[in-house]
């Protein structure tokens, strides 16, 4: 294992692509970076780009290699040190990355630039960029069931994000922001008075400026944590915003032992079309070993409800790489599934994070067999009548992989392709929420306070960021 790299003074300048790439290739664990002396121990990469003769040292394992070229671009030093990287790491034996080069959270819309910018796109993304023929032919699934909503964008539309950021327990792979227990579960009421406040900002903004709430996304966290009666009055509040005739209306119902009829009915009267029921594992035994606190049955009791209530359009998660799943039960999990014929399957590969329970129980036994995992979830997808119509990477996931969201034909949700691409305004409300301003080029954000305590006893100081958007539609946007 890597534990230190150094650099001469012009490979530094790439230091932050170059430690993540070299992160992809294992778990999460501490580097110490040196430019001041020479390699003094038996496991680091060295990175030298002197006056266009590039070279990397490996040096792992007890064996190491050597990579150079000569490159008089000094555009292109930064892709030509991540190949020479990635040929020596090879060499110790490791898997070429998927991704190749690229550790981007969107290499989607990467890619898509590409075959805008290039010629010969596709031989520069395969030989250049090392993404695997499988990786790119994923991605290219991807643009294609993107391409009518990217076609026809308008800056006068938007989406509204709004974040509940209480889970009944904390699953122990979680690093999200998400407050549980009995101490967090008490901020509920002040956090959701404040919340109902912010979105009268919004909607104050969005009639003044004469814009147009084109999706809403409620997320979590879980938001049934929320009482039936505080559902109501979210829903309430949201009608101000003239949603009426908005395309997608998304709440994520997300943790089953949270469902219940009277919670989806409230859900369903208020508009929502679209719902999140989420096992992460269709085993019982894995369940347990992360902290779900729900059974299989009960996700399957949970759909029946939702159809009972009239939801037509549900998303279930499921997770590769989680302990105690296998291959083989990872398929049988993801069969069972499809059994259940959800609209939207999104499959998430195990992110490796250190700051999870899970990272500190398992260590190195997590997120094994997630690539063959992935695979079989393609192809079991595809012969189902799922096709892959979003996709993110994460940092520190496992094999390198990524997150899809699969969906029958004429079910791709205009909320997740919008915030993964990148192409329209999301005004978010909630702690941990991330306004994105789109100016139909770039994008700039507006944070909000991380926690739900911040949020609370902050509040009116996070809300002076507030004239950050209207500036934004005041002075650096000319809607069309």
């Amino acid at each position: 294992m890597i534990k230190s790299l150094y650099f001469d003074n012009t490979a530094y300048k790439f230091v932050y692509e170059l430690e993540r790439l070299i992160r992809n290739f294992s778990l999460p664990h501490k580097l110490e970076f040196y430019t001041d002396k020479i390699p003094s121990d038996t496991e680091y990469a060295y990175f030298c780009a002197d006056n266009g003769n590039l070279s990397v040292t490996v040096s792992d394992i007890g064996a190491t290699y050597t990579e150079s070229s000569h490159i008089a671009e000094p555009s292109a030093y930064e892709n030509e040190l991540c190949r020479l990287l990635c040929r020596c790491m090879e060499k110790h034996g490791h898997a070429p990355l998927p991704w190749g080069i690229l550790t981007g959270v969107r290499p989607v819309k990467y890619i898509r630039s590409i075959y805008e910018t290039h010629d010969n796109a596709e031989d520069y993304i395969k030989n250049t960029l090392l993404v695997s023929e499988r990786k790119l032919r994923l991605a290219n699934d991807v643009i294609r069931l993107q391409k009518p909503v990217l076609d026809t964008p308008d800056l006068k539309k938007i989406s509204l994000y709004i974040s509940i950021p209480f889970c009944p327990s904390r699953c122990s792979y979680c690093s999200f922001i998400s407050a549980s227990g009995e101490g967090a579960l008490k901020l509920i009421d002040d956090y959701f008075e404040l919340l109902l406040k912010e979105l009268d900002i919004y909607a104050e903004i969005v009639k003044r400026f004469s814009l147009k709430v084109d999706t809403v996304y409620i997320g979590g966290g879980t938001p049934t944590t929320l009482s039936a009666s505080q559902l109501d009055r979210l829903i309430d509040k949201l009608g101000e915003f003239n949603i009426a005739d908005i395309r997608e209306f998304t709440a994520e119902a997300g943790r089953p032992d949270t469902i219940t009829e009277d919670k989806l009915r409230a859900l369903k009267n208020g508009g929502v079309r679209r719902i999140s029921i989420n096992p992460q594992s269709m085993n019982d035994n894995v369940l347990e070993a992360v902290g779900r606190r729900h059974t299989v049955k009960q996700v399957c009791d949970a759909f029946e409800v939702a159809r009972k209530v009239g939801f037509d359009c549900i998303n279930s998660d499921i997770i590769a790489g989680l302990p105690l799943e296998t291959e083989q039960s990872f398929e049988l999990s993801l069969k069972r599934l499809c059994e259940l014929s959800p609209e939207n399957i999104t499959v998430h590969t195990l992110s490796l994070k250190r700051s999870s329970a899970l990272f500190r129980q398992f260590g190195d036994d997590i997120g094994k067999g997630a690539k063959c995992m992935t695979d079989t979830a393609y192809d079991l997808l595809s012969a189902n009548g799922y096709l892959p119509y979003y996709l993110y990477r994460q940092k520190n996931i496992a094999d390198n992989l990524e997150n899809i969201g699969y969906c029958k034909e004429g079910f791709e949700s205009i909320y997740n392709i919008c915030i993964m691409e990148d192409v329209q305004t999301i005004l978010a409300a909630g702690c941990g929420a991330s306004t994105k301003l789109y100016d139909g080029k770039n994008v700039s954000r507006v944070i909000n306070y991380k926690y739900p305590y911040e949020y609370i006893s902050r509040f009116e100081l996070m809300n002076e960021r507030k004239r950050e958007i209207e500036d934004f539609f005041e002075n650096k946007l000319t809607l069309a």
